[in-house]
């Protein structure tokens, strides 16, 4: 028995230190062997990094460490102390006891503005009736203004702008004072434009409603400076002392006209008392009639194209919308982001005080508020309007506004027209959101030290003391923890119900709290703090989602009784009979028409779209509008589930029911329908060859088979390098060519500041081209990745996560978005993400071609293929196969994919930014013209792989063999070789099932 206590203390006294040591004593040599070769040279490669990429001093510590950097944060991305945000600006301003400044106005002389340089004078010209007005177009980076301030004090800035070009991107700018952005949300200006439906809803041949086009209004209009989140409930403030100072605004998107810049006193709302005491002094009394006005059909503007009228069907909606579909009321989910706002115009029957009352759905929140700011003919009445606080509830309400101890608010309006406008705010809940970012970032940085000493996967078998090797970390363990349960208990305290994400974040603490009392457990629980780094990305989005649905207004005097009227039972009997009743004859997947019946139509086709209804109305619409009156073809549209296309159309294909175009299928389908003889080859057309070059050439390879081509290119993906031009400026770090400059410059700077690069562990297909190398050979019987170019891709491809440390797996956009991964590969859906879901980043983030490999004759191959998306085609079973083709050659054409982009992105926002494979159309829509210019030279290099048979197996084997080497830890070529013998395998079974080749 001594003998095994011996044994035992040996090993944990002795042979686990050798052990350990051992461990580090690898590490450090497996770390030396992972610096390219010409950086070993350098003894002191950390010194001259630590120089040459010093940020600047006022942003972080001299020592120039990741953990000080970290602790000096990186909000939002930028690497600048967090304490400079405008909430703090605020409390700066209270703490040093600034005022406003005293009735003050002053006028920017627009006659003396000066620029970037003399190339770039400003262009003083007559927009819209005005005179001498600043044109400002994307070629001037910025320009500055002096203002004589004459007192010591708060003033906010009113720009009076007009809105120029004819996209429907947000006018943005940045503005600076004295050289200096004074913080962080002065990034990102926004200038809104107006929207307005262009007519009345028009009823189509089914008897639906289809949803009016939105067109914008061009006037000129004014802006006070705001944050374009709604986080704030007042305009900035910002403080000048007496004398000059310098203002200038710098250009992130979109043309504007100036004609003023007024930097004046802020404005005081007075307090909904003082509002009541004057009410008393001036004797208004009580309106003696009520009225009301439909939300969805008294609407003159909103600030945003994808606010709409919505359908609701519930039985005491007015109008009904029990068998045909009604857009009878407003908002919903699509009026929920931050400063979108609604403006109604009503009329007021007589002069009086009025109580406003509203039936409003509000059941989208999980049991959260929403706020708005309410305001009558442009100005918020008192101070309780800034942020009114709307109550989660199930069900229809009316809503009257007021407080809930005082009663309803009065207000009085004269007879005649008025205007109402809600804007959406963050209300309490933008507490919330800072504190869940803040976390964010101490998370972030609690990770990135773990990994420091454990790696991404640590060995459960080893002991690393992390209590004892990070000094804080249990410290900062407990805060989170605490944090995450006041988080929860104030979001109980504020709701009508617990939300979901209030139990989240009291698991989070829970789980937070263990990792404290067992410290050996963290390594092991890794996963569960990545999860919940980006849980608290999501949050901080849902979080700002203030959706509200609005049927109808109502006002009337104090006395009035404004009853909160529900279905009954016997209501909603009678509207769900009446919905069973006529399922039996309405074709839900049917667009219905709403051309003029006068015109005459010869034939009808049949066509079905794999997307969602919006996107079919439309083409339908168009097709209505311009298809059919030009042809006299008829357009018949169903909508199918865009995720079992491939099962919907081999269904209707074996029952003889196929239709005659098919829209928006996968890019690998055509290849399959072609095989089985069910699709049209397009190459019999005699026109096929013009109407193939609106495309990337090489973008047709997936749809070839046999000699022919059986499909048209509806959409297109793209890749590009993705980072954040704050952080990487701020590193000093120049913008890769080469993969061999990635390696060598870029990667060593990331990692010195904890930070990481981003490539997708699927994407294998841009290295295998770039060196030269194929998929198949012997025209797709066999697989090519046998060959020595092949190897070599598939090897740098390992060595990216072997070699290199990139992460196996990551959210790229919540890691570029926190700025921990500030540079990475992404595609078209990163791009939609950053530009729509990180409006905070807006004008921060940018572009570049993809890093290639240099050949013989000295030129950068950027080779990349995943750029055919979806396809059209035309069905073997159709007998119209002629009126098809004239079908396809107008949908794919220059004018008409442009123009159905226009308007999807109207209805739909920019996060239905049309990827049309149309590349004149593409450049017509309203992409950020820099970052065109860099998809327009990446498509220089597009290419495709070809469909064979049996090539599904061609991307499953290649992830095996990807997954044995970076996972498994076995030899690059032994996975390679084991890989191709597979793919052969199912290669040639698939050829003799179709009688390709003799078995």
């Amino acid at each position: 028995m001594k003998h095994i206590y011996i044994y035992r203390y040996i090993y944990k006294h002795i042979y686990k230190n050798i052990y350990k040591n051992l461990c580090f004593l690898i590490a450090v040599i497996l770390l030396i062997t992972l610096v390219p070769a010409d950086s070993q040279a350098e003894p002191d490669l950390n010194l001259k990094l630590s120089e040459k990429f010093k940020t600047n001093k006022t942003t972080t510590n001299s020592n120039n460490n990741s953990d000080n950097n970290a602790e000096s944060g990186i909000y939002s991305g930028v690497l600048i102390d967090k304490e400079n945000s405008y909430f703090d600006i605020q409390e700066e301003y209270k703490e040093k006891g600034y005022r406003p400044a005293s009735d003050i106005e002053i006028f920017l002389d627009m006659q003396s503005i000066t620029s970037n340089s003399d190339e770039n004078a400003p262009i003083l010209g007559e927009v819209a009736g005005k005179k001498d007005v600043l044109v400002w177009e994307e070629d001037k980076e910025y320009f500055e203004w002096t203002a004589e301030i004459p007192q010591d004090g708060l003033y906010e800035v009113l720009v009076i702008y007009y809105p120029l070009g004819g996209t429907s991107n947000t006018i943005q700018r940045s503005i600076m004072i004295d050289g200096e952005i004074p913080f962080l949300e002065a990034y990102n200006i926004y200038f809104n434009r107006i929207w307005r439906d262009r007519e009345e809803p028009k009823v189509n041949n089914v008897g639906d409603e289809v949803r009016p086009r939105q067109i914008e209004e061009k006037i000129w209009q004014s802006a006070i400076l705001t944050d374009h989140q709604g986080m704030y409930s007042e305009p900035f403030k910002f403080y000048f002392t007496k004398g000059a100072h310098k203002i200038r605004l710098i250009y992130v998107d979109e043309a504007i006209a100036i004609s003023d810049i007024v930097v004046r006193t802020p404005g005081r709302i007075p307090s909904y008392d003082e509002v009541l005491d004057e009410y008393n002094q001036k004797g208004y009394k009580d309106a003696s009639q009520t009225f009301r006005f439909e939300a969805e059909s008294n609407v003159v503007r909103k600030s945003d194209p994808t606010i709409r009228r919505e359908s609701d069907n519930d039985p005491i909606t007015y109008p009904a919308s029990a068998t045909n579909r009604k857009l009878n009321i407003m908002g919903g989910w699509r009026w929920k982001t931050g400063n979108q706002s609604i403006t109604w115009k009503f009329s007021v029957p007589e002069d009086g005080l009025y109580k406003i009352g509203m039936r409003i759905g509000q059941w989208y929140g999980d049991g959260l508020p929403v706020y708005r700011q309410v305001a009558i003919d442009g100005k918020v009445p008192f101070d309780e309007l800034k942020e009114y606080k709307f109550q989660y509830n199930k069900n229809w309400e009316i809503n009257v506004l007021g407080d809930s101890n005082e009663g309803a608010y009065l207000f009085y309006l004269e007879e005649g027209e008025h205007e109402l406008t809600m804007t959406v705010k963050m209300g309490t809940l933008r507490g919330i959101i800072d504190s869940i970012y803040e976390d964010s970032l101490l998370l972030s940085k609690v990770i990135r030290q773990i990994i420091m000493l454990t790696g991404s996967e640590p060995d459960i078998n080893f002991e690393y003391d992390l209590d004892k090797n990070i000094p804080d970390l249990l410290e900062n363990l407990t805060k989170l923890s605490v944090n995450m349960q006041g988080k929860a208990e104030l979001l109980n305290k504020i709701s009508t119900k617990s939300p979901a994400m209030a139990n989240n974040f009291l698991m989070i603490s829970d789980q937070m709290e263990k990792m404290v009392k067992k410290p050996e457990t963290i390594p092991l629980k890794l996963n569960d703090l990545n999860n919940a780094l980006n849980n608290l990305g999501i949050w901080i989005l849902s979080l700002q989602d203030h959706p509200l649905a609005i049927d109808y207004f109502i006002a009337g005097p104090s006395d009035e009784k404004l009853e909160n009227k529900k279905a009954n039972i016997l209501q909603k009997l009678a509207a769900t009979w009446q919905n069973f009743i006529i399922s039996f004859t309405k074709d839900y997947d049917n667009i219905g028409s709403v051309y003029n019946d006068q015109i005459e139509t010869n034939e009808v086709i049949d066509v079905w779209v794999a997307r969602g209804r919006e996107w079919a109305e439309i083409i339908k619409e168009m097709a209505d509008e311009s298809f059919t009156p030009n042809t006299g073809i008829s357009v018949k549209i169903n909508v199918i589930p865009s995720v079992d296309t491939l099962n919907a159309l081999l269904l209707s294909i074996c029952s003889g029911k196929a239709p005659d175009v098919a829209c928006s299928v996968q890019s690998n389908y055509p290849f399959e329908y072609a095989v089985r003889d069910a699709v049209v080859d397009l190459t019999q057309f005699d026109d096929f060859k013009q109407v193939s070059g609106h495309f990337l050439p090489k973008i047709m390879i997936p749809f070839q088979y046999n000699g022919g081509v059986y499909a048209l290119p509806e959409t297109m993906n793209f890749k590009a390098l993705f980072y954040r031009k704050d952080i990487i400026e701020e590193l000093g770090i120049e913008i890769p060519d080469t993969w061999d400059e990635l390696y060598q410059h870029v990667l060593p700077v990331l990692y010195q500041y904890g930070m990481q690069f981003h490539y997708p562990s699927t994407d294998f297909g841009p290295l295998l081209f770039q060196k030269g190398g194929e998929f198949y050979k012997d025209e797709g019987k066999k697989s090519a990745l046998d060959s020595s170019e092949a190897y070599q891709a598939f090897r740098e491809f390992t060595e990216l996560f072997t070699n290199y440390g990139i992460p196996i797996s990551a959210n790229f956009f919540n890691r570029i978005r926190q700025g921990e991964m500030p540079m990475g590969i992404g595609d078209y859906y990163t791009y939609v993400q950053l530009s729509v879901a990180a409006p905070e980043l807006s004008g921060r983030w940018d572009i570049a071609p993809l890093p290639g490999h240099i050949t013989e004759d000295g030129e950068i191959n950027r080779f990349t293929d995943g750029i055919a998306e979806s396809a059209d085609i035309i069905m073997n079973q159709s007998d119209k196969k002629k009126e098809s083709w004239e079908f396809l050659k107008w949908w794919t054409s220059d004018e008409t994919q442009a123009k159905f982009g226009s308007e999807l992105e109207a209805l739909m926002g920019a996060q239905a930014r049309w990827n049309t494979a149309n590349t004149a159309a593409f450049t017509n829509l309203p992409w950020n013209k820099q970052h065109l210019k860099v998809i327009q030279k990446q498509w220089e290099w597009a290419t495709e792989a070809p469909s064979v048979l049996g090539g599904y197996f061609t991307q499953r084997h290649t992830k095996n063999a990807w997954n044995r080497v970076v996972i498994g830890g076995m030899n690059v070529r032994d996975s390679m070789e084991l890989a191709v013998k597979d793919i052969n395998r199912e290669l040639r079974n698939k050829q003799v099932e179709y009688g390709f080749i003799d078995e």
